[in-house]
Formats: C-alpha cells, structure tokens, sequence
C-alpha cells in the first residue's frame, strides 16, 4: 500500500499542510493513519478525495459547504461538476484540469479524460490544450511516478490515451509548405517512451515545419545515415533521466560533434538536465511552451 506523508498531499493537491491540518481539526477532513512507530500518514483513498475536495473547491465550493456532505452527495457533485463541464469551460481553472487528468488516471476513468479534454477544446485550440493542460500533467506524473504514487499500468492507460488524441491531431494538419524548415525526431537507443518527443512533433507540424519522426530506440549510426538521406535542418530528440549522466553528456558532445552544421534540440527532466553541459549547436529545450516561443522568434 502505498503512503503518502501531509506534504505530498500538499504538493499533490495544491492544499497547503497548514490548511489541510486545520481541515482535519475544524471538519475532520481527513483522518490521517498511523504507523506502528506513530508516524502519520494518508492512503491512495485518502488522496483521491482531496484531490476531489480541490476540484471542487477551485470551482466555488466552500469547505465547510464540502464537508457538510454525504458520500453520494459529494459523488454526486463530482460527476454534475465533470457533466456539466463543458457548459462552463471558460471558467475551468488549468488547476481544475490538471488535477481532473490525475484522478482519471488514478481511477482508469477513460470518460473523465475525455471531458477534460473537450472541455478545453472548447476554449482552446490543440495546441493550447497541450501547453497548459497536457504538459503540466505529465509533469506532475513524472514527480508521482519517481515517489511511487503511480503504478506503471495507470502511467501507461494515461499515457496511451494521450498519444492516441495527439496522433489523431497530428494526422489532421496540413502538409508543410516545399522548403519549410525540417526537423528530425527520434528518441535515443533505450529510450521507449515516445509521448513526450509525438507532442513536440504535433507543435512543430502545427507551425508548418516539416518532421522526420523516427521513433524510439534509434541506434547512431541510424542517424549518421537518415541524415545523409533526409538533410534535415534541425535534430530533436527526448532523454530522460538515466543512471549515468556521464553517458547523457557523452551522446550530447557526439551528437554535437557528428552533426556540427545543424541545430540540436534536446528536452528531458529539466532538474537533470540542466546540470549538463551544451555545445554552441545544442540547445535545451526545458519546455512544450519554451519551443512554442522558439519557433515564433
């Protein structure tokens, strides 16, 4: 069983410990549990509903008005609240989405994740939807999944969702003009988890660039020959935190190296990778939205 300390509840939830702490105090929110040494602590159950008390919350629900309700009253205000979500989509905080994305996940709820998202469509391009939506949430994942809050069968029900929508929109942009500038996409060998490198590729597609997208676990000397057939004008590629940085900052230098002439772009765990050094034709990309500002330069 997987526990959860106050503060990760703080920082999953966006509820300070100090009010949480007062919750339980005032409305008896929550019960923490305890341990057989008696340290506190909260199970999975536990911070679903918080994270549901939040949702409400950001949607004008006052705690003690929360509190003062049944299961099946709270149930029931959690299912009109994503019912009607599409009514009121201009006045869905990010916040609200992005903690709607976790309990989708957390509760294999496909129905939920779709109207989270077609809320934000409503309001919102693709494009939006993936910088401020989608990218904050595979954020907070990444921070769940390295404390072992998510098990790799939620990661990957989220995951596939996600990728099948992004797919879907890729599919439907225009073809890039004859001439446009032309990235290559790939993930290095080892490296399997392709969402990530798929929603840049929907950013640049979306800004008439023409992609090359390789996929994963691409050896080198794949590269050395894809470019000599594509000529593309720019790399792009995903690593994600490995055991060896030394390694990470080795592909980077050969990367740098075998491709002098073009541009590199490289995004990752911006908390790794921003301990690397960068050649003069890498850049790191710490964010979808940083590239969104890059390409409008």
């Amino acid at each position: 069983m997987v526990r959860y300390s106050i503060k990760e509840l703080e920082k999953y939830s966006g509820i300070k410990a100090h009010t949480i702490r007062i919750w339980e105090q005032r409305y008896e929110l929550l019960k923490p549990k305890r341990t057989d040494t008696n340290i506190r602590y909260y199970d999975e159950e536990q911070l679903k509903y918080l994270l549901n008390v939040s949702l409400l919350i950001e949607n004008g629900f006052r705690i003690s008005q929360i509190c003062s309700f049944t299961e099946a009253e709270f149930n029931q205000q959690i299912r009109d609240l994503m019912q009607d979500a599409h009514q009121d989509a201009s006045d869905q905080n990010i916040v609200t989405h992005v903690n709607g994305m976790v309990l989708a996940m957390l509760e294999l709820d496909e129905l939920r994740f779709e109207k989270i998202i077609s809320s934000s469509l409503l309001v919102r391009s693709f494009e939006e939807t993936l910088i401020h939506i989608v990218y904050p949430f595979l954020k907070r994942i990444g921070v769940m999944w390295r404390t072992g809050e998510v098990t790799t069968a939620q990661e990957h029900f989220i995951y596939n969702l996600i990728k099948q929508k992004v797919i879907v929109a890729i599919d439907g942009l225009a073809l890039p003009a004859p001439g446009s500038e032309k990235f290559m996409l790939f993930l290095p060998k080892s490296e399997f988890n392709d969402l990530l490198i798929l929603l840049f590729t929907y950013v640049l597609k979306n800004r008439g660039r023409q992609c090359i997208y390789l996929g994963v676990d691409i050896p080198f000397k794949d590269l050395l020959q894809v470019e000599q057939i594509s000529k593309p004008d720019a790399l792009f590629t995903f690593v994600k935190a490995p055991a060896s940085k030394i390694d990470t900052q080795a592909y980077i230098y050969e990367l740098a190296d075998n491709f002098p002439a073009k541009n590199i772009f490289i995004t990752g765990n911006p908390y790794f990778m921003d301990e690397l050094e960068y050649p003069d034709n890498v850049l790191l990309i710490p964010s979808i939205n940083e590239l969104s500002l890059i390409l409008e330069d």
